[in-house]
């Protein structure tokens, strides 16, 4: 016995030494945690005494409380129930019955950019939330004032001038508690969303203001199209008695011819008679003359006004530039001049006369009233030369020239430089788009010299082999 007691001794005291060390591990951690609890307890009681030294609202210092503490002991809102779960998840403010804030949770200080202390005691309309109208405002008021719910949304100006948007539901105290009355803001932070909505609203009054341009130009265009049915119309019932007169004219030709032939003598002595004889030839070719020029502008009209859109074939420019000389010789009067130096050796391009000839006669107008617009005689310059494979069409005018502020946005639809009444802003927009279906570009600029350039290049059609005999 005694050997196994001397056996058993050293066991014995291992166990003690172990016991005593476990026991004084045990006690740190005790006083540890309680040293923790005790600051802890300290935070608590400190963010406490300084809420409590803003506001006296039991309310609004029994949030406070639970913030802190779950702040202080890390404990899950969630736990501490539903008043705990509202403050961790929301905006929260609380305001006495006149308005003044008796509460402001952290989620609400952070967004607002305001210390705690410069919020509570404040009146809610000085603390940067707002509603986003006056309507919005005494709807909110009466709501109140009859003890129902209010659902809205807020804007929060910050600190910083920023502005966020809460989605708000305000409840009387009544609702949640019988410490104190005034009203508690639940707000969700919605200001992605709200900036996203804010950036749809544009893109949707950006689409509606292109639809509505787009439309106008349809309306426009049917306009013109409209027009053009009826200048065809006016140039065929112009042709049907023009050839009458130029029938008889030549008919008239042939009479006074014979009696020219027949008074012989007579015509020697009778010096009136002598003098109508001799007259008369070149009245008559200037009659033909001038039914030539009918005839030719009724031609440029009918392939002008000609309704639809035309399959693309070879198409002579210079031609095209000709038609458009004719059908603006009204406009290219008075102190305008016209010089055209048509160099080009290849003019032949895959296209549509019609349209082409449109936008030569848009080039002409624009260069003639832009000339008289500057009040002094100028000239229009047309010219065309070769580049590799391309025809370079230049018409330059000698008048005020582009400001360089609006050479970026000439060939927009609905820009025009002209004053109001004077111009649509689509003889540009229409040129360039009918210069861009031909594969071609179209550019402006301003002359060194003075006046402006506008510039054409299309692509030629290759000629055509020669055939093997």
């Amino acid at each position: 016995m005694e050997t196994l007691a001397e056996w058993l001794a050293p066991l014995t005291d291992q166990h003690s030494s172990i016991y005593i060390i476990a026991s004084m591990l045990i006690m740190l951690v005790v006083i540890f945690f309680m040293h923790r609890t005790y600051r802890a307890s300290l935070n608590v009681e400190a963010r406490l005494a300084e809420f409590s030294s803003l506001t006296g609202s039991v309310f609004g210092n029994k949030l406070r409380l639970i913030e802190a503490s779950a702040d202080a002991y890390q404990i899950n809102r969630k736990a501490l129930g539903p008043l705990a779960r509202i403050i961790d998840e929301y905006c929260v403010l609380t305001t006495d019955p006149q308005g003044i804030i008796t509460y402001a949770n952290e989620r609400f200080i952070s967004f607002s950019g305001e210390p705690l202390r410069a919020l509570v005691g404040r009146h809610q309309r000085d603390s940067g939330l707002h509603t986003l109208s006056s309507e919005a405002a005494s709807e909110l008021r009466d709501t109140l004032a009859q003890e129902r719910v209010w659902h809205g949304q807020l804007c929060l100006r910050t600190r910083d001038g920023t502005q966020r948007w809460l989605d708000t539901f305000v409840f009387p105290l009544s609702f949640v508690t019988d410490l104190d009355a005034g009203c508690i803001y639940f707000g969700t932070d919605i200001t992605a969303l709200h900036t996203l909505n804010d950036s749809l609203r544009r893109q949707v009054r950006t689409q509606e203001a292109h639809l509505n341009k787009a439309e106008d130009m349809l309306v426009k265009s049917e306009k013109m199209a409209s027009l053009g049915v009826i200048s065809a119309g006016i140039a065929h019932e112009i042709n049907n008695p023009l050839a009458y007169v130029s029938a008889n004219i030549n008919r008239l030709g042939e009479y006074l011819a014979n009696i020219s032939s027949h008074a012989g003598s007579q015509a020697t002595e009778d010096d009136e008679l002598r003098y109508i004889i001799g007259d008369y030839p070149a009245l008559l070719q200037e009659t033909r003359d001038g039914l030539g020029r009918i005839r030719k502008i009724i031609d440029d009209l009918n392939s002008f006004s000609h309704a639809g859109e035309q399959p693309h074939a070879p198409v002579d420019v210079h031609r095209c530039i000709d038609t458009a000389l004719t059908l603006a010789r009204h406009e290219l009067r008075g102190n305008v001049q016209v010089h055209t130096e048509l160099a080009a050796t290849r003019s032949i391009v895959q296209g549509s006369a019609t349209q082409l000839a449109q936008v030569f006669l848009n080039l002409l107008v624009n260069a003639a009233q832009a000339i008289r617009a500057n009040g002094a005689p100028g000239q229009i310059t047309v010219r065309s030369v070769n580049e590799d494979t391309r025809l370079i069409v230049d018409v330059s005018d000698t008048g005020p020239g582009i400001a360089p502020s609006d050479l970026p946005a000439l060939f927009e639809p609905f820009y025009t430089t002209k004053a109001v009444g004077e111009g649509t802003g689509l003889g540009l927009a229409i040129s360039d788009d009918i210069v861009r279906r031909h594969h071609g570009a179209i550019s402006a600029a301003n002359n060194a010299e003075g006046g402006a350039c506008f510039r054409l290049v299309l692509p030629t059609t290759p000629p055509e082999p020669p055939h093997a005999h």
